[in-house]
């Protein structure tokens, strides 16, 4: 079982932001609404001042992968999708927005499902969202997707493996599913989660900056 209070110690043994060494001093949850445009498209999000998960912020790849999908519509449109670690809901919210099927999930914590709830209530928008702490069992009616998309997700080297275990839960068996992947910060450790790929019968390609497919082998 995942342990909130590890998420901060495994993301500073994989960042370059000197910010995570800084000693966290904030005590009480403070809550930043803000108005983004993207593609377009204006988004209304909250932010958490803080999260043991990091998951109360944008992160910077989803840019990355929304250029991507937008790029290549005929792949994704009319596919079921999960996205893994939505943190604010945001990525979610703009493809709901723009005709995806996207269903958000992130750690099983109620403050991040009660944030995203929120973000998709502020864009009066509605989908699904499951809350997943990766390595746990997802139901069956749960794990019915075609496509896995995620976004900096590979600042939890400590538990990869646990990773592994909710992309073959979500991939085996399915002979088109793949996994769209941005991370955009420098790998470092992360390099241990390719090697891990290929150890559970993964394969993978680069196919735009810091931007990966990742399959099943056939």
């Amino acid at each position: 079982m995942l342990d909130l209070s590890d998420f901060a110690k495994m993301t500073n043994s994989d960042s370059e932001d000197e910010d995570n060494k800084k000693e966290n001093i904030i005590t009480e949850q403070v809550f930043e609404e803000k108005l983004i445009e993207v593609h377009g498209e204006k988004i209304k999000i909250r932010e958490f001042a803080y999260s043991n998960t990091n998951a109360g912020v944008i992160w910077p790849s989803t840019y990355t992968l929304i250029d991507y999908l937008l790029l290549n519509q005929e792949r994704f449109k009319n596919k079921k999708i999960i996205e893994l670690g939505s943190a604010t809901g945001v990525l979610s919210i703009f493809l709901n927005k723009k005709g995806y099927n996207v269903t958000s999930s992130d750690y099983n914590a109620d403050e991040i499902t009660e944030n995203i709830n929120f973000n998709k209530s502020l864009n009066n928008i509605e989908f699904k969202h499951i809350p997943h702490t990766w390595g746990d069992t997802f139901k069956e009616e749960d794990k019915d997707f075609e496509i896995v998309i995620a976004s900096d997700i590979l600042l939890y080297v400590q538990y990869f493996e646990k990773l592994m275990i909710t992309l073959r839960q979500l991939m085996d068996n399915k002979k088109d599913s793949f996994m769209l992947m941005a991370y955009g910060r420098k790998l470092y450790d992360s390099k241990k989660f390719f090697v891990l790929l290929e150890e559970n019968d993964f394969e993978y390609e680069l196919v735009g900056s810091k931007t990966w497919i990742i399959k099943k082998k056939q």
